[in-house]
């Protein structure tokens, strides 16, 4: 069969929170940190965090909590826009965060990257956080441009419906006119997963802090990081087929196993 190199008929779509780099926890604090501005008496730890890690975009998981925690809430006329403006605040919070911090990728992402654009593989984004939100993570946190890095970025503005619905895969899909088998999705959490396989794509996963306790039973090769040269990666599930990282030999496998 033909090689993952040929780059039109293959595609490798990267998640990028807790996947291309472990920013889940600047979200969760800056919700937190959005919370106290609107003088709410929340807080969102690590357990809860865990927990809301499957729930769709930020606006759906604070949804998601008022209807959890504080079901009164509901009655509100303006919910919507109420939740809308703490989203805001967070996103801008968030920002301050990436500014301040000295965000890196995990192992071997950076790696991967280079070597798929050498060999000329198309390479996607795929996430629901905004757009925004993605361009300061990429320019002023991981000090490169998504636009020219990667051939198409699926945001959370794409598609009407989140993770784990397969709506934004499928919109990728569309857009790049190629076939669900021909792809490649390196994930971190279950709601990607079952996203991805919804959508008949292959699936990758690299487990974060916040994932690594979950199920990936669906998943074609579940591994503890992409892997670089001074720290291979630990198989979790599945098969390496000889490799100590992932690479296009790897993820060749994957598409023709």
């Amino acid at each position: 069969s033909r090689g993952l190199g040929d780059v039109y008929k293959r595609q490798v779509l990267f998640d990028v929170d807790g996947t291309i780099a472990e920013t889940e926890d600047f979200h969760r604090r800056s919700f937190n940190e959005s919370f106290k501005e609107f003088n709410l008496d929340w807080f969102w730890d690590e357990a809860i965090y865990t927990e809301l890690i499957n729930v769709g975009d930020g606006k759906e998981r604070i949804e998601y909590y008022i209807k959890r925690a504080w079901p009164e809430m509901l009655e509100y006329k303006n919910l919507t826009k109420y939740i809308n403006s703490i989203h805001k605040v967070k996103n801008e919070i968030f920002k301050d965060y990436i500014m301040d911090s000295e965000i890196t990728f995990r192992p071997g992402v950076l790696r991967l990257i280079n070597e798929l654009k050498k060999n000329n593989v198309r390479i996607a984004i795929v996430s629901s956080t905004t757009e925004d939100d993605l361009s300061t993570l990429f320019k002023n946190g991981l000090k490169i441009d998504p636009n020219s890095t990667f051939d198409l970025i699926a945001h959370g503005g794409c598609t009407e419906n989140k993770r784990p619905s397969p709506e934004i895969y499928e919109w990728i899909l569309e857009k790049l006119r190629i076939a669900p088998q021909s792809c490649v999705a390196i994930e971190d959490s279950l709601r990607g997963l079952r996203s991805a396989v919804n959508a008949n794509i292959n699936v990758l996963v690299t487990p974060s802090i916040y994932t690594k306790n979950e199920n990936f039973e669906e998943a074609n090769i579940v591994v503890s990081s992409l892997g670089d040269s001074e720290e291979p990666f630990k198989v979790i599930k599945g098969k390496a087929h000889g490799n100590k990282l992932v690479n296009i030999d790897l993820l060749n496998k994957i598409i023709n196993y």
